[in-house]
């Protein structure tokens, strides 16, 4: 370290610049009310040292312990973070960093995620900007993990076995507009540490010492057209100047994306600097993953219990192989006498297995805990279990309107006041319900906030925010149901459940599209009103598809995969608008889309059965096995029928006899490889597009790119010789370029020479 970093380190952590004076061999410094004095000299290496108190030290090593207090920070963590007891250690596949793999797209099986994890957090990436994404889906485990992973960091930096924390900062899956609240109040707040500003914080990235973990960073953000997310991630990774790791738990990366359009927001903010893309996946639990956990449990008969659930529901059913609801469900199978009508209630309607798994947990929380101890009603239940859905649906609502994820005492003794006066409850039985909600089996204690409450799991959360939804669909005033919309983007989860449970409440199919069309039809532009209207009118078109209904919906914007998944029949689309999102299962039965625009479709081999396009237009199809993303018309038309979609004539106009331009294909492979890194050598090149291509490539492509300036020269500083070479042009105008060239190479390159 020399003595110019010494210094600019030093000041982000003092309140005025001012504060610090580094002259003439000696610091003098007032650091968070703390005078600093001390002396300057180097080794025999040539090496920055600090001596205070007659002790002399590294001047990285004092910065770190003296001024950042790392070891405090450490203690920290230990103490908030509690460690997970038991816990089954899970497997996953990994997609290294492009210098470290010989294969570009290759999934590493893993049998130990966390030992990678520790890994990767200790070997950081010399010249370059580490982004390390943790995926899977809710409930599988990335915050568990984190937080051990986080704990085990900060033994071994006491132990002084490591030299970095990792440490976790909960993004709560909100959308956000800098990182730098998010890091304080994560640190302030929650790990009860003080002395760290923003600017320090960064410092201690770009040395090294620290590598933050951001919890809940939901992409859907990208594909949604919404930048805060991924302003906020340019940003920061912009200000780290090619140096540091940074973690990410989402439960997508955003390589994975097919579309250079999504990646271009993130990857044309990052300039020259040198940045490394990989992904650490999470798998599912295995039957052996499940018996094992309940191994660790003490649970004898772990493995019938696993063939009971799977024989009356399936392997994959997401409470054998999710963390959280198998956590759940040996909580009950532990305390229930009969098993076997334990799975008999959670089986009665497997499409909605969420809400008779809840139930089953909140049955057990009534009639053998909420019990009443009144005089006169000893042992009768204190409220029935619709009651604890109601007072749980108005905690979630409440928590979505604050645009928080707990609740302090005070909010929820009045919550609990409402609900009593609204269901008529005497004093006596309002003292019992404020006492026992507080620990209630699906809440917990938010300690981050003082004395507040939160539910357990966010899908308990989504769960009755679904269900306080659905009930305002079922009621169908649009004031109210505009007024829930208009806050946030809703949960998948939440429009899932919204959707299942607005008939439990007396809702009705029709009446219910025809207030969320008025709805949508009132909104101009973009609006989080619509973006939720579209969703739930694609979850109420499959519902109306199980009931053998025709429903057609007008001029709708239907938000990013609204459609992926989807079993639908008999609907009619006119005039609609769809965010890029997939197609893949459909039910028997005619769909029909008039007049709508696709942003881009993806599909697959014969994906489009039984579907018909009428007069609409595409920006772009992707094809799922090949991944090639058609621009060009004719092609698209083509790409549609093999899929076996109908179209009517004149859709795309008159097919064309030219043959596919492969240099097009060429080239949109070669420009994914920089999805994964900022700077690509020449191996790397080799590696992705084969022997059979790259000569050509390098031949003709390469030097006509190099020649209009859309890559340049990068120095190479490794092994051997080879080039280097980095993207000169934005992403997202060579994006725009393929699209207006309608796959012709010619014309793509004539576009860059002269662009509209």
């Amino acid at each position: 370290m020399d003595i110019n970093d010494f210094k600019r380190i030093l000041c982000a952590f003092a309140d005025e610049q001012k504060d610090v004076d580094v002259r003439q061999g000696k610091v003098v410094a007032s650091i968070r009310d703390d005078i600093i004095e001390a002396n300057l000299t180097y080794s025999e290496e040539g090496n920055l040292l600090v001596e205070e108190n007659e002790q002399k030290s590294p001047a990285r090593t004092w910065l770190l312990t003296r001024i950042a207090k790392l070891p405090q920070l450490a203690d920290r963590i230990l103490a908030v973070t509690p460690e997970p007891q038991p816990f089954v250690t899970p497997s996953g596949f990994l997609v290294d960093d492009l210098a470290a793999t010989a294969e570009l797209d290759s999934e590493e099986p893993l049998s130990d995620v966390l030992h990678t994890l520790s890994k990767r957090i200790n070997n950081p990436i010399p010249g370059a900007t580490s982004v390390l994404y943790l995926t899977s889906d809710a409930g599988e485990g990335k915050t568990t993990l984190i937080g051990l992973a986080a704990r085990n960091q900060a033994k071994q930096l006491k132990e002084k076995k490591a030299q970095r924390l990792l440490v976790p900062i909960p993004l709560g899956g909100k959308a956000f507009l800098t990182f730098d609240d998010a890091v304080i109040s994560a640190l302030s707040n929650r790990l009860r540490f003080q002395y760290l500003y923003y600017s320090a914080f960064l410092e201690l990235v770009k040395l090294g010492a620290i590598v933050p973990a951001f919890d809940g960073y939901e992409e859907m953000l990208i594909e949604n057209n919404k930048d805060e997310a991924v302003s906020a991630l340019s940003d920061l990774i912009k200000s780290l100047d090619s140096k540091g790791s940074v973690l990410v738990a989402a439960r997508k990366a955003f390589f994975e994306y097919q579309s250079f359009r999504t990646q271009a927001r993130l990857l044309d903010a990052l300039g020259e600097h040198s940045i490394s893309f990989s992904r650490l996946k999470i798998s599912r639990w295995s039957k052996t993953k499940f018996c094992e956990y309940g191994q660790l449990r003490g649970v004898a008969d772990a493995a019938s219990i696993y063939e009971l659930v799977a024989a009356r529901l399936s392997v994959d059913h997401p409470l054998l192989t999710r963390a959280v609801l198998v956590k759940r469900l040996f909580d009950i199978s532990e305390e229930i006498d009969d098993r076997n009508e334990l799975v008999r209630q959670l089986s009665l309607n497997p499409e909605d297995f969420f809400f008779n798994f809840v139930n089953v947990i909140i049955a057990r929380e009534a009639t053998e805990k909420w019990l009443n101890r009144s005089s006169q009603d000893v042992g009768e239940p204190l409220i029935e279990l619709s009651e604890h859905h109601q007072l749980l649906r108005e905690f979630a609502i409440e928590m979505w309107q604050s645009s928080t994820n707990s609740l302090k005492y005070d909010i929820v003794d009045l919550l609990v006041d409402l609900f009593c006066e609204s269901t008529k409850k005497s004093a006596l039985a309002t003292r019992q319900i404020k006492e026992r909600i507080k620990q209630h089996s699906l809440l917990v204690v938010d300690s981050s906030r003082g004395p507040a409450v939160a539910f357990d799991h966010e899908d308990f959360q989504n769960f009755f925010l679904g269900e306080g939804f659905g009930a305002l669909l079922a009621r169908g005033v649009q004031a109210e149901i505009r007024s829930l919309m208009s806050i946030n983007v809703l949960p998948l989860a939440t429009v899932e459940q919204s959707v299942r449970a607005y008939k439990r409440f007396g809702g009705h199919l029709a009446p219910t599209l025809a207030v969320l069309q008025t709805i949508s039809n009132s909104e101009t532009g973009y609006s989080y009103v619509k973006e939720n209207c579209g969703a739930t009118l694609a979850w109420l078109a499959e519902d109306s598809s199980r009931d053998n209904q025709t429903v057609t919906l007008d001029g709708v914007a239907f938000p990013a995969n609204s459609l992926a998944g989807k079993s639908l029949s008999n609907v009619i689309f006119n005039g609609c608008t769809f965010h890029p999102t997939t197609i893949r299962d459909w039910r028997d039965g005619k769909i029909i889309f008039n007049k709508c625009h696709f942003e881009r479709l993806d599909f697959s081999d014969q994906g489009l059965k039984d579907i018909e396009f009428r007069h609409c237009t595409f920006d772009a199809v992707m094809d799922l096995k090949s991944n090639e993303q058609i621009f060009e018309p004719a092609h698209i038309n083509r790409k549609l029928r093999d899929a076996g979609g109908q179209l009517a004539d004149g859709s795309f106009g008159n097919p064309s006899d030219q043959a596919d331009d492969d240099r097009i294909w060429e080239l949109q492979r070669f420009l994914r490889i920089f999805l994964r890194t900022t700077h690509v050598d020449e191996d790397v090149i080799k590696l992705r597009l084969g022997k059979a291509i790259s000569p050509d490539f390098f031949k003709q492509t390469l030097p006509d790119l190099v020649g209009l300036g859309v890559l340049i020269d990068v120095p190479w500083k490794g092994g051997g010789i080879q080039k280097r070479y980095r993207l000169n042009i934005p992403l997202s105008e060579l994006q725009q370029a393929l699209e207006k060239a309608h796959g012709k190479y010619e014309d793509f390159l004539t576009l860059l020479t002269k662009p509209d």
